[in-house]
């Protein structure tokens, strides 16, 4: 139970004034309003009649729309008002109400044993944000609407004896403050022995002072002055506590997403090397480059049966016969002087693949191949000498210095590779596919029952009778030869054909060198780099920046998470339970007394000296008995005792 003691107020007259001025005025509103309703009821009925006949008067008809549309204004507006008035003063209460509820609140959370001061003359204190934060009160405002100040706006708990306290409740609105005090008891029967003890941890903390002051030996010091203990009254010192209820508050949601993750650099010091551009190999003091070798068909004929070469074909010349009597052949070629060996070239049917007509050959096709060319030149370009050209640099593009310019740039040879069809060596190539020509694939014949086809499968043959015919001295050759020049200058040839023979030379594009092992190499001069350091990042990771610069990061996915804002607080599902939490914030003493450490001293202003100010500062140890095993800025000692 409490009991209320005489409050203090402290109310501005200014405010009393403004606020019965207001309600002065609300009751004049409906008074004119009562008046202008009763004047259009008299316009309505105001008719002139002349001759029994009732004619309606158009001025009167005008002030009554108007007189109508002036009571909807003011209607309307009263409406309004009231309205606003009603949802501004929702929350709004006096200061006699906010201070009922803030001491019914306090009584309420108070009467836990755990949460009242634990000895004589302690204190407790709870703010008013403390008692909105744990949901014990909804946020206080004033009559106007204004809310009242959270942080200085507090109820606290005096414990005068064992079973009687003192609650102290301030309230600050908007400029205006109001303090009540009253004495409290709480009923603790219901509450076994057990339930009411509460254990205790003793605190340290060192305290550093600037300005540290010495007394003799025997003496209190209090402040700058030492106090003789003549007549000296000692008691403890009242502490001050800040007590934050439990609160329970929303947890604060994190959606999936991503995040980076950073590591430190890799750093190599790389000693002064030798380096070489983009596709070469270090050897040495030289860069060396290799490239694709390429391959010439070179075709050349030979006659393995004699004759001279000319062409695709072999050169056989002999003597000619002088005779009389000439044999001869109306088709084909005289063998023997009698008989007549006539040729035709072989049909072809094809076992395998298409025919060409134009050849009488037999292929099969392919999907031509597909392939980087050589390096082509692709034209000059210029960069500045700090440029880093290796980024240009693919498989399909590369850059050679080409001159080093006056005005600190290089000029470059850009060369480029295209992809080309090809064959295999001696198919043809016809569009995108290629053709493959192979004896193999026909099946060669003769055509008419009198052809033969030759051993060799070259030709079809038959032999027809040779005729005759008497000459005066003929020249003739044999068979299978013709006939060139006349009389004794007549000589015989034949041609056959030769065998043909297809090497592949080796070559290599411009700027390579064929070496005597069938490869293409481009060698230059490495350059010299100085010793440096290098920053790489690992496998997985990004860089980003140069040198010292140099960060390594990824990016990774993040699962959706509920979390707690406040390190103290325990997350149980969607909520942050925050415990309760008491604070120590001050000694004091009564009148009269000054503190010296955790005493209060009262002594005649006669039994005291000043202090002896030392050189150097100092500091000093300080204990308290706190309920909470864990307090900021303070260590436990390890010392616990029970208070009842």
């Amino acid at each position: 139970m409490y009991e209320e003691k005489e409050p203090v107020k402290k109310v501005k007259k200014e405010k009393e004034k403004k606020e019965n001025k207001f309600f002065q005025k609300k009751p004049l509103k409906e008074k004119k309003v009562k008046e202008v309703k009763s004047q259009p009821e008299k316009k309505e009925t105001s008719k002139e009649k002349k001759g029994g006949v009732k004619i309606l008067s158009f001025r009167a008809d005008y002030v009554s729309v108007l007189i109508r549309f002036g009571i909807f204004l003011i209607f309307a507006f009263i409406v309004i008002f009231i309205v606003t008035k009603v949802r501004n003063s929702g929350n709004s209460n006096t200061f006699a109400e906010n201070m009922e509820k803030m001491k019914e609140v306090a009584y309420v959370y108070y009467k836990v044993p755990s949460h009242r001061p634990l000895s004589v003359d302690e204190e407790v204190v709870m703010t008013l944000k403390d008692m909105e934060d744990a949901s014990l009160i909804k946020e206080v405002k004033d009559k106007d609407g204004n809310v009242c100040s959270k942080e200085y706006s507090y109820a606290s708990l005096i414990k005068n004896t064992n079973e009687k306290y003192e609650l102290i409740v301030y309230l600050s609105c908007n400029g205006e403050s109001q303090t009540a005090t009253y004495d409290v008891q709480f009923d603790d029967s219901s509450s076994d022995s057990a339930s009411t003890s509460t254990l205790l941890y003793e605190q340290k903390r060192t305290v550093e002072v600037t300005e540290q002051y010495s007394c003799p030996d025997g003496y209190y010091h209090a402040g700058r002055y030492c106090i003789s203990p003549n007549n000296t009254e000692v008691t403890s010192a009242t502490p001050k506590y800040k007590v934050t209820p439990e609160r329970n508050t929303a947890a604060r949601y994190k959606a999936s997403g991503y995040e980076y993750e950073y590591v430190d650099p890799i750093v190599v010091t790389n000693e002064a090397s030798y380096k070489c551009p983009s596709g070469y190999t270090l050897e040495g003091k030289l860069c060396v480059k290799e490239g694709t070798v390429k391959y010439r068909n070179t075709t050349t004929y030979s006659c393995p049966n004699g004759g001279t070469p000319s062409g695709s074909r072999c050169l056989f010349t002999t003597n000619a016969n002088y005779s009389d009597e000439k044999a001869y052949c109306k088709r084909g070629t005289l063998i023997n002087n009698h008989s007549c060996y006539v040729t035709k070239e072989y049909s072809v049917r094809c076992v395998t693949g298409k025919k060409d007509s134009t050849i009488n050959a037999c292929y099969t096709t392919y999907s031509a191949n597909e392939e980087l060319s050589d390096w082509l030149f692709d034209g000059k370009v210029t960069y500045s000498e700090n440029y880093d050209i290796d980024r240009l640099e693919t498989d399909r593009r590369t850059y050679e210095i080409d001159e080093y310019l006056d005005n600190g740039k290089i000029r470059y040879n850009r060369y480029i590779r295209k992809y080309v069809k090809s064959c295999d060596d001696g198919d043809e190539l016809k569009g995108s596919t290629c053709r493959h020509y192979d004896e193999a694939y026909e099946q060669r014949y003769c055509s008419g029952s009198d052809y033969h086809l030759s051993s060799d499968e070259s030709e079809c043959y038959t032999y027809e009778d040779a005729r005759y015919k008497d000459t005066n001295g003929t020249y003739s050759c044999p068979d299978g030869y013709r006939k060139r020049g006349s009389g004794s200058n007549t000589t015989c040839y034949k041609y056959e054909s030769a065998t043909k023979n297809v090497a592949q030379t080796p070559y290599c594009s411009s700027g390579y060198d064929l070496t005597s092992k069938g490869k293409c190499l481009k060698t230059t001069e490495a350059t010299l780099v100085e010793e440096n350091i290098e920053y790489t990042c690992p496998d997985g990771y990004t860089k980003r920046g140069n040198g010292e610069n140099t960060s390594c990061y990824k990016k990774t996915t993040t699962d959706s998470y509920y979390y707690c804002t406040n390190q103290d607080a325990t997350l149980e599902g969607t909520r942050c339970i925050i415990p309760e939490k008491t604070t120590f914030l001050s000694y004091s003493c009564p009148s009269g007394y000054d503190l010296s450490g955790n005493q209060c001293i009262k002594t005649n202003v006669t039994d005291r000296i000043l202090a002896t100010e030392n050189e150097y500062p100092t500091s000093s140890e300080e204990t308290i008995w706190s309920k909470e095993k864990e307090l900021e800025g303070w260590t436990w000692t390890g010392n616990t005792k029970e208070a009842e």
